[in-house]
């Protein structure tokens, strides 16, 4: 139990102190939970071997011995271009680069025979993209940064020496902010969420040495966001300030995998996660200042009606030698965007995936490293149905996101 404390203590501590501030990222949903995984395209629902399976597969803690701990950080660079048509001429914006930070901290704990605990500090969702003051569709958006980090504890139970299963509570904290130009005033929006609670539940099982399978579901989470609202008119030089409250809803998902390993040192994993986006319906945004919504800027309804996506994964593990793993993994995203209701909050849609890793095993010490190249499909904006939101004709195209994951572990 001591050594649970302290490695708990010690997931608390780097993840408070580093990362709440720098969850940012391009996209919404993310991925980036450890560099093992990233090396393997999210290839852990099946494997689900080390303590990064509490936010892969939790069940799947129930292989690991003792005590162990996993910290590490991925940073995430994103960029994309759109072409925006306004006043009949058309304009080449790039995303301003910037260097986004997603952070990964975990700790299992073996009980007994039947009982495990994990505890994981993760993001799950993210938004990072810059614009500039004076490109094209600034009065769309010319900002935004959304911010999570979940908190995930969980007990794990080895039911047979096939099946385990394993249920957790995901406490999420989410925040929020715009800049955009509303009618001539500039317009900030500046908003967050204590806490956000969902549920997750997972089963792992192994049909013997080589074959094995995993099944996880992570609950929809409500976020009542409050915050803070600027509006601020050049023309008739005032500042006025409210509040603002909105409804968040993040989307349930459901992931698979089966892994396959025909030699002690080699593994294989294809796998799928379904996101229920379909539950993002609109984007509504209401602010209490009345001079504010007379000027022009009132309350902001945003239809979304996003679809839901599949992500599907294959990928390999090989190890030459007893220190040294060399991995591969492949990713491709369908788009949950609705090109009737497209903005520029997500200009993605789709996404594949293509990663490496390389890890380094020294006695009780684990020390990964990835790389990954994402590739966003083009997006297209119907100019009939984004009249009146800032959105101006044009296209999306040449998103390519760079990132690379650090994760160190040690077994107790």
């Amino acid at each position: 139990m001591k050594r649970l404390f302290t490695a708990s203590l010690v997931v608390f501590a780097a993840l408070t102190l580093f990362a709440a501030p720098k969850a940012h990222a391009e996209g919404f949903a993310l991925y980036e939970w450890g560099a093992r995984a990233s090396g393997l395209a999210n290839g852990m629902v099946g494997r689900a071997d080390d303590a990064s399976a509490v936010a892969h597969n939790p069940a799947g803690i129930t292989q690991l011995p003792g005590t162990q701990l996993m910290l590490g950080a991925t940073m995430i660079t994103p960029k994309m271009t759109i072409d925006g048509v306004k006043g009949g001429e058309t304009t080449h914006t790039r995303t301003q680069r910037h260097y986004f930070f997603t952070p990964h901290g975990y700790v299992t704990h073996q009980f007994n025979d039947t009982v495990w605990f994990g505890f994981g500090a993760f993001t799950r969702f993210g938004l990072g993209n810059q614009y500039g003051t004076g490109w094209a569709g600034v009065n769309n958006l010319e900002d935004v940064n959304l911010q999570t980090i979940s908190l995930n504890p969980n007990l794990a139970f080895r039911v047979t020496d096939s099946l385990s299963l394993a249920i957790g509570i995901e406490g999420m904290v989410a925040r929020m902010k715009m800049h955009k130009m509303s009618y001539g005033a500039y317009q900030e929006m500046t908003g967050r969420n204590d806490l956000g609670v969902g549920f997750n539940a997972a089963a792992h099982y192994k049909f013997n040495d080589q074959w094995s399978a995993g099944l996880a579901y992570r609950s929809a989470i409500n976020h009542r966001v409050s915050g803070d609202s600027t509006f601020f008119s050049k023309i008739m030089g005032m500042d006025l300030s409210g509040r603002l409250k909105a409804h968040l809803r993040l989307p349930d998902m459901i992931s698979a995998g089966v892994a396959y390993k025909p030699l002690p040192n080699l593994s294989f994993e294809a796998g799928t996660v379904y996101t229920v986006w379909s539950r993002f319906r609109n984007f509504n945004v209401h602010f209490s200042n009345p001079v504010q919504k007379m000027l022009g800027a009132g309350d902001m309804y945003v239809p979304k009606n996003w679809k839901d996506t599949w992500l599907f994964n294959l990928s390999v593990e090989y190890l030459p030698l007893d220190w040294l793993a060399l991995r591969l993994g492949y990713s491709y995203e369908t788009s949950p965007i609705n090109e009737r209701y497209a903005d520029y909050m997500v200009e993605t849609n789709g996404r594949s995936r293509y990663s490496c890793g390389v890890g380094f095993i020294l006695d009780n010490w684990t020390i990964d490293l990835a790389y990954t190249m994402l590739r966003a499909r083009a997006l297209d904006y119907n100019t009939a149905a984004t009249t009146g939101t800032g959105v101006v004709p044009g296209r999306s195209h040449h998103g390519i996101t760079h990132t690379a994951a650090l994760t160190v572990g040690y077994k107790f």
